[in-house]
């Protein structure tokens, strides 16, 4: 059975869509949304196969609402608007946030009977394309995240990285529930000559690469799913694969990036405590930690050894944090210098006199 919420300002396209739906036996709607606070809390409640998404919506535009989807949330979202014909860009713009497709909605009340059938067959078709496009490509990036990061990569055997692009500080950033959101709110604050940030964020195979390209699409760093035994480069950023830890090793005057296939720490992997007690033991003082938002307590050792090897630590403060889990464990364990909004991490990154990169590793 097909599971979809419908999200629509206007209540007599939902009730169209969903008499649509509701006319097919593998289909059925788990709910309606008018707005995008009412589509998020569904979204978490009824767990649909697809959405379909209006661009229309009071108090967020459509697509916006669905660039939060693709990044908090991956899933197959149809958008369905009137606005495509007179404006084909937001087509090719919903598409490029990771709609799976678009649907140009007639006028309900002013078409024949010919076109609103035309519409519910499209209607009915893309809907179940979605799910299983979505079902492809999850499979696809599983395969390939299963398969290939712990290869070392030939360009860095062949080619050693120059001088000028080797990092010699290392951010390490540790994030969990909602913590797609603060990730990419701090990567788009930060310069693209940053230190090489390292980050571990609890999501599931699959979904980390797909994360790691929508970001490159919105940062001035350069944003990658980590693969093994890669150098660390200023003004890069490398995400832990999603069932893989993530951790560092100094050799030869630079930093390297280290995968594992071992059990779960904290009942995640990766998990963010396997990252900092990398980063503490190999880079020491010119280390950055920063642990975001999440629930349970993964981070926070390791950020305490951070902070005893002589790194600046961070945390998010608990008014920005979607859950404040792991922030708390980790002030409470003694791991954080300085607790902060999460728009003012940036700007205190920026700010340490020890930012700026410094040849002696």
């Amino acid at each position: 059975m097909l599971k979809v919420l419908i999200t629509d300002s206007n209540n007599g396209t939902c009730q169209h869509l969903k008499s649509i739906i509701s006319s097919q036996t593998n289909m059925t709607v788990v709910g309606i949304a008018h707005d995008a606070h009412q589509a998020r809390a569904l979204i978490k409640e009824v767990e649909p196969d697809v959405v379909t998404l209006a661009i229309e919506l009071v108090g967020m535009n459509g697509l916006a609402f669905l660039g939060k989807i693709m990044t908090l949330r991956p899933m197959p979202v149809v958008v369905i608007s009137q606005l495509f014909s007179n404006n084909p860009l937001l087509a090719k713009q919903a598409i490029k946030l990771g709609a799976a497709s678009y649907i140009q909605k007639p006028n309900l009340s002013a078409v024949s009977a010919s076109h609103i059938d035309s519409f519910a067959r499209e209607v009915i078709k893309k809907l179940r394309e979605a799910k299983s496009q979505f079902k492809r490509a999850q499979q696809t990036m599983h395969n390939q995240s299963y398969s290939s990061p712990l290869r070392p990569t030939l360009q860095q055997e062949s080619a050693p990285v120059s001088t000028g692009q080797v990092s010699h500080r290392l951010i390490a950033i540790g994030a969990s529930t909602g913590g797609t959101e603060a990730i990419t709110t701090l990567l788009r604050c930060l310069p693209e000559n940053s230190p090489g940030i390292v980050i571990a964020q609890h999501m599931p195979s699959g979904f980390t690469s797909s994360f790691a390209s929508r970001l490159q699409g919105l940062c001035s760093v350069q944003v990658q799913e980590a693969r093994h035994d890669e150098v660390i480069k200023s003004g890069h950023v490398y995400i832990a694969p999603g069932g893989y830890h993530l951790k560092i090793q100094k050799r030869a005057g630079c930093f390297y990036t280290q995968l594992n296939d071992d059990e779960p720490v904290n009942l995640h992997k990766p998990s963010v405590d396997v990252l900092f007690e990398s980063v503490a033991e190999q880079a020491e003082k010119r280390g950055i930690g920063i642990i975001l938002t999440g629930m349970g307590k993964d981070g926070a050792r390791g950020l305490l050894k951070m902070k005893q090897a002589g790194a600046m630590t961070y945390a998010q403060d608990e008014q920005s944090c979607v859950v404040y889990g792991m922030p708390r464990a980790a002030n409470n364990l003694g791991a954080v210098s300085k607790e902060v909004p999460l728009e003012d991490i940036a700007e205190e990154l920026l700010q340490l006199n020890s930012y700026t990169v410094t040849p002696d590793v």
